[in-house]
């Protein structure tokens, strides 16, 4: 057996310490590239959704690699993401791939665990007493590094904004990823995090004072900086804090809906949109609406609002921000991501939304 799974953000770090401390063979697909996109955009449809082009892209590479077992999250409905595991399966088996497939569900009920049921009879068959003896630890090591991860990206948001050298910011958080991707236990583990914290920590301010937003949308848009030309370091480097609206733990939390914490936050925020959507639209649509309205009353200058095009879900949203934007007097930037995004275009969209927000500030009327 070696499993892999598709890149999403830093969650490579998490599937690696998980599969690495179970002591399960995996394959990590190369990071994702136009390369990646085109594989996926040959072998589907146009109107199939961008992640799913990715991600068929990433399981290609890994299977050409040597990849036999694919490991999926699932999603509920309307998102299409819940539908990508029959999807993917089918165009893999088209284009002569033979594997097998475990799909992780969004949502832990008997009804996900039943569905999965055939699929992990024959996984389990390949995994020794060893394996079952270190998954626990593997999903604590695996949720330690994830939460460094995530601490060391919160850090590297507000550093950009203010630093006098973002690039070297960009720097220091890619060394210090990868120190806790290398890091093999939790003293280890938590000496690589401490150290890249405070790296950034270091690093030679301005003085000049940020910008805010919030960068909200589909979690995956949201995640990726390749699929979303990277919106959180071009805003960074323009002298904006982003505070992000997903995060991989954030998605489990709402998605297991184990975490009662999480559950109560997840009822704020539905209230929170109850003004402008009467019911769960599904996915992160009505999130979206809830995290703008909060980012009004927080004081934020404005929002991010990231999605793929045709996204249904986000696409609800889109037209509900709009009503938000003028109803708050909070400036939304929609950003939609589709194959024909260049960067150029994505930098003139955030330099006019960044002059917007300052002239704002300044208290001229726009």
């Amino acid at each position: 057996m070696k499993v892999t799974f598709p890149h999403l953000g830093s969650m490579y770090i998490f599937c690696k310490a998980m599969a690495e401390t179970a002591g399960i063979p995996y394959v990590l697909p190369r990071p994702t590239s136009n390369r990646t996109r085109e594989t996926g955009e040959y072998s589907t449809n146009e109107s199939v959704c961008l992640p799913l082009k990715i991600i068929l892209g990433n399981f290609v590479d890994a299977l050409d690699q040597g990849a036999d077992t694919i490991v999926m999250v699932g999603s509920g409905p309307p998102c299409r993401l819940g539908l990508y595991d029959r999807i993917i399966k089918v165009v893999l088996t088209d284009m002569g791939y033979s594997f097998r497939w475990l799909t992780i569900p969004g949502i832990f009920n008997w009804q996900a665990l039943l569905q999965n049921r055939e699929e992990a009879k024959v996984l389990r068959k390949e995994l020794t007493l060893g394996n079952y003896f270190r998954f626990p630890w593997a999903v604590i090591m695996g949720w330690k590094k994830m939460m460094w991860c995530e601490q060391l990206e919160r850090t590297a948001a507000g550093m950009r904004a203010v630093a006098g050298d973002p690039v070297e910011v960009d720097r220091l958080l890619t060394k210090g990823l990868d120190a806790i991707d290398k890091a093999q236990g939790v003293t280890s583990l938590s000496e690589a995090g401490n150290a890249a914290v405070a790296s950034l920590g270091d690093v030679k301010k301005t003085g000049r004072p940020p910008l805010k937003v919030l960068m909200v949308g589909e979690v995956y848009t949201v995640m990726e900086p390749s699929i979303n030309m990277d919106v959180e370091r071009r805003l960074g480097h323009l002298g904006v804090v982003v505070h992000r609206s997903s995060y991989f733990s954030t998605h489990i939390r709402r998605g297991s809906r184990l975490d009662r914490r999480m559950l109560k936050e997840r009822q704020r925020l539905l209230q929170m949109a109850r003004p402008y959507l009467n019911y769960d639209v599904g996915a992160e649509c009505n999130f979206s609406v809830a995290e703008a309205v909060l980012g009004s009353r927080q004081g934020y200058d404005g929002v991010v609002h990231v999605y793929p095009f045709s996204c249904m879900p986000e696409t609800n949203a889109a037209t509900v921000l709009s009503v938000v934007s003028e109803d708050l007097d909070i400036p939304v930037l929609p950003v939609v991501i589709d194959r024909q995004d260049m960067g150029l275009r994505i930098d003139t969209q955030l330099e006019a939304f960044v002059d917007i927000m300052t002239w704002r500030r300044q208290g001229h009327i726009i």
